[in-house]
C-alpha cells in the first residue's frame, strides 16, 4: 500500500448555496510514499475560488496567499481530477493531520458535487491522532504541526508553514520518525457508509436528567474518605455543560460538590464524572462598634 499525506488551505465566506458559511479550498498539497515511507512524489495546485473572490484577512495573514496568487488557479472539479490521476490505481491510504481537512473537502464536495463522498478515498488515517499515540502525548490537547515538528527536532529551513505542500511535507517527515509499521497498519481505517456516518457523527452533550439514556447508576457517589455512599443534597441543575449537585458523607461529617458530564457519542455515551471536596467560606470576623 502507498500512503498519500494531503494538507489543504481554504478560504471562509458566506454563500447563498450552501446556507451558510462555506470553506472553499484554494490550495492542495500532497506527499505520496512508498510502503516503507519513502518518498515517491509531490502534488501541488491552486484553486480559483468561485463563491467569494475576495480572501479574508486571517488567511491572507496565514498563508501569504494572495488574490493575485489565485487567478490562475484551476477550479476544483479539476483538481480533483488531475489529484486522483496523480494518486493512480494502486491501493492507497489517505492522510491528514486531523480531521479537520478531510471534512472540510468533504464540505467541498458537497457544494460542487452534491454528495459528500470523496471519490479517490479508500482508506484514511487522521496522522494527528496517530502521532500524539506514538508520542506518548496523553493530556486530552491536540498537536499542533508545527510543535510536533519542532518536539521531533525537524529543522523548518526553507519551509513556508500554512502552505499546503509544505505543511504536508513536514507532516511527512513525522511520519517518518514516529511511524511503526504494526501500529501504522492497524491505525488505518477503511472508508465505507459507516466511516462516513462516524466522521459526520456530531457529538452532543446531554442536558435532559430525565433522558432514557441517563443511567441514574452514574448519579452516584462514594465517599472517597471511608467508602460510605453519598447523601444528595437538593435537586439536580444542569452547568457548564454537566449536571451539579452537593452531596454529604454522614459518617465523615464532610460535603462535597459533585460533576457528571454524559456526551452522546457515536460509539455511545461517555460519562465522566468529579467529585471535589467542599470548601466552607470562613465566618466575617466580629466588628467591635462600642463607642
Amino acid at each position: 500500500m502507498q500512503y498519500v499525506v494531503v494538507d489543504l488551505e481554504w478560504n471562509g465566506s458566506y454563500s447563498k448555496k450552501a446556507h451558510g458559511y462555506f470553506n472553499e479550498i484554494i490550495e492542495l498539497g500532497a506527499v505520496k510514499l512508498d510502503d516503507d515511507f519513502r518518498r515517491m512524489d509531490t502534488f501541488q495546485c491552486t484553486i480559483r475560488p468561485s463563491v467569494s473572490k475576495k480572501l479574508s484577512g486571517i488567511v491572507t495573514d496565514l498563508t501569504h496567499i494572495t488574490e493575485e496568487d489565485l487567478e490562475d488557479g484551476t477550479t476544483f472539479a479539476k483538481m480533483m481530477r488531475r489529484f486522483a490521476a496523480w494518486i493512480g490505481e494502486a491501493p492507497t491510504a489517505v492522510l491528514t493531520w486531523s480531521t479537520t481537512d478531510l471534512l472540510v473537502m468533504m464540505e467541498n464536495c458537497r457544494f460542487f458535487y452534491g454528495r459528500q463522498e470523496i471519490p479517490f478515498l479508500r482508506y484514511y488515517m487522521d496522522f494527528q491522532a496517530y502521532a500524539q499515540q506514538r508520542m506518548q502525548i496523553t493530556d486530552g490537547q491536540q498537536l499542533g504541526l508545527a510543535k510536533a515538528g519542532e518536539m521531533l527536532g525537524i529543522p523548518e529551513d526553507g519551509m513556508s508553514l500554512h502552505r499546503a505542500l509544505d505543511d504536508s511535507l513536514l507532516t511527512a517527515q513525522i511520519l517518518q520518525k514516529v511511524a511503526q509499521p504494526e501500529s501504522f497498519a492497524a491505525a488505518i481505517q477503511p472508508v465505507d457508509e459507516e466511516f462516513y456516518r462516524r466522521i459526520t457523527f456530531k457529538t452532543t452533550i446531554i442536558s435532559d436528567i430525565d433522558n432514557p439514556l441517563v443511567k441514574r447508576s452514574e448519579l452516584c457517589f462514594s465517599c472517597p474518605a471511608c467508602g460510605q455512599d453519598l447523601h444528595r443534597k437538593g435537586k439536580w441543575r444542569f452547568h457548564s455543560r454537566a449536571f451539579c449537585a452537593e452531596f454529604f458523607c454522614r459518617r465523615c461529617d464532610t460535603k462535597y460538590f459533585g460533576r457528571v458530564q454524559f456526551r452522546l457519542k457515536y460509539e455511545g455515551v461517555e460519562v465522566r464524572k468529579r467529585l471535589n471536596e467542599k470548601q466552607e467560606s470562613p465566618a466575617p470576623e466580629a466588628t467591635d462598634t462600642a463607642g
